[in-house]
């Protein structure tokens, strides 16, 4: 069966909207049959009154009259519900085996287990949320930092739907003017003519450069910060990288070469005002090798140093330090683009193994490589490290600022809208025909459905709700 058939299907869905495990796992079934199952799960009778919207507590069992659990339940009639459909929610005993137990018995009565999002794409179709809310909804799961579920939350209340709606309300007004602009192209009529639509146009098209340039922030809000640890051989990068996460994430050896492939790990931090989540990258050590394997990694590690958003320049103090400043240029010769050194945060390594005439003498030849911060540590002692916190939350704390109500774009598919039906409209502007005119803000009007949630195909909206979780 299609993507298209299943997610537009009308039967009644069930799942485990629960992560598995704990005290409690919730159930819950949406659709026509969704009441006639729960009554024969719990046989109740037909004629025995269930109070909407209230917990009830009853005995459930399985399709052979076994005993299910001793379970909690509520009923949210259409289309007063989360998806718009009667829809009820089983309270079961958490861990798999009863919740995948109830799962079965809802199947054998004519139940079929929910595709991913699908209790959120039914709440789009039924007018329950819009398609900006639902996307919203697995935000809000995927989030790990304070201003990421804020911003979700601020989404899927709907305060965030007017900046949409008069964003597409001016787009079709300024298309149905432009359709009745081509009918009186003959007419000398001053409101549909084209020099002043092309003037009504300059507002909105304003509105969607601001938008796509809220992404960096707000996908760095959403996914993380992207920090990558570079340096030498034995340098500490592995060791400082593991005081960071509190754990031996990455393989700690003297071995040169040891780190061969970029190690990727979530960090969340909370800094002055909000929790900031970093995407930790343990690169390979930069050195000269006939290895092929660890050129691979080194090449990584260069990549990774042209994506980042900060480098954690790791040295440790007793390098020869021609070694670490040849090493310094290579990385600035590899990304002539990116200003490398103000995004850099230099990090000495095993100050406890260091002297303090060895850490000075470095810290005055260090000047050389314009790196505006060096900050001393020991991974083993546990010196310095704070001081590195403190001073990785400073840089990045200017990602996480967001004014009370203020848009961000986070996901990629609502970037591309937006350039799309910006290019659309810039293309309108210098249309030198009306009904080029015309055809151009349709199509950025077609470009934004991701947006606003209208001339989006069925297969399309099927395709964004398969990322969802099960059971939302």
């Amino acid at each position: 069966m299609s993507v298209r058939s299943n997610y537009l299907s009308e039967d009644t869905i069930a799942g485990i909207s629960t992560q598995l495990g704990g005290a409690i796992a919730i159930v819950r079934a949406s659709g026509p049959k969704a009441f006639e199952a729960l009554r024969h799960i719990a046989r109740l009778s037909s004629l025995e009154r269930i109070e909407p919207r209230k917990f009830i507590r009853t005995p459930l069992y399985m399709e052979s009259g076994e005993p299910l659990d001793d379970a909690l339940f509520v009923q949210f009639p259409a289309p007063n519900s989360y998806s718009g459909e009667d829809v009820v929610e089983f309270n079961v005993h958490g861990g798999s085996f009863i919740a995948h137990r109830l799962m079965e018995t809802l199947q054998a009565c004519g139940v079929r287990q929910a595709l991913p999002g699908e209790f959120s794409f039914r709440a789009v179709k039924n007018g329950k949320m819009s398609l900006f809310q639902a996307q919203a909804v697995a935000d809000l799961i995927s989030a790990s930092n304070d201003g990421a579920v804020s911003l979700a939350l601020e989404k899927m209340s709907g305060s965030q739907n007017g900046f949409l709606e008069e964003l597409s309300l001016n787009l079709r007004r300024i298309a149905t003017l432009g359709e009745v602009g081509i009918d009186f192209a003959d007419q000398d009529v001053e409101e549909v003519s084209l020099p002043r639509l092309k003037i009504e146009v300059q507002p909105v098209l304003q509105l969607l450069k601001k938008l796509e340039g809220s992404f960096d922030r707000g996908f760095r809000l959403q996914e993380g910060i992207k920090i990558a640890f570079i340096g030498l051989p034995n340098a500490g990068k592995s060791s400082f990288f593991n005081a960071l996460l509190g754990e031996d994430r990455s393989i700690v050896s003297e071995i040169e070469g040891t780190t061969r492939d970029v190690i990727r790990e979530k960090l969340i931090l909370r800094g002055k005002t909000a929790t900031l989540t970093l995407r930790l990258e343990d690169t390979a050590g930069l050195r000269t090798t006939d290895n092929p394997i660890e050129i691979i990694g080194i090449e990584r590690s260069y990549k990774s140093v042209r994506e980042s958003d900060l480098i954690l320049f790791i040295v440790d103090p007793r390098s020869p330090f021609s070694l670490v400043k040849a090493q310094w240029e290579a990385l600035v010769q590899a990304s002539p683009e990116v200003a490398l050194a103000s995004k850099t945060i230099g990090i000495l390594t095993k100050a406890d193994e260091a002297n303090k005439s060895e850490i000075d003498e470095f810290l005055r030849l260090g000047s050389e490589l314009s790196i505006p911060v060096w900050i001393a540590t020991s991974a083993h002692s546990g010196v310095g490290i704070g001081q590195a916190v403190d001073q990785i939350i400073g840089y990045c704390e200017k990602w996480t600022r967001r004014d009370q109500g203020e848009l961000l774009l986070t996901r990629l598919d609502h970037l591309s809208a937006v350039v799309d039906a910006a290019e659309h409209l810039q293309r309108a502007v210098g249309a030198p025909e009306i009904d080029l005119f015309a055809s151009d803000i349709r199509q950025a009007l077609y470009a934004l459905g991701p947006l606003i949630g209208e001339t989006v195909p069925d297969d399309i909206l099927g395709k964004i709700f398969s990322n969802f979780c099960i059971g939302k």
